[in-house]
């Protein structure tokens, strides 16, 4: 199977929730760079990053994470027995 194009992940702004749009290559770069496993990414991914240069221009870098919203449900967490 193909591994997913880290390319493809949508950038927030997770202070304004503009989309962040990035030049070609920059998120594979910048996931490497932080040490991300790439073959752990997929659709259910996305990419926050706090700020931007519409609500933050002062800065010059924003820190950011990877979100799951889709985790399978064998790695879900347990609910705690009643």
């Amino acid at each position: 199977m193909p591994q997913f194009d880290p390319e493809l992940l949508y950038v927030e702004c997770g202070r304004c929730g503009r989309p962040v749009i990035w030049r070609p290559g920059d998120t594979t770069r910048i996931l490497e760079a932080a040490g991300v496993d790439l073959s752990q990414l997929d659709e259910g991914c996305l990419l926050v990053t706090e700020g931007c240069p519409e609500c933050s221009p002062e800065q010059k870098t924003y820190s950011s994470q990877v979100v799951r919203f889709n985790q399978p449900l064998e790695d879900r967490p347990k609910p705690p027995n009643p």
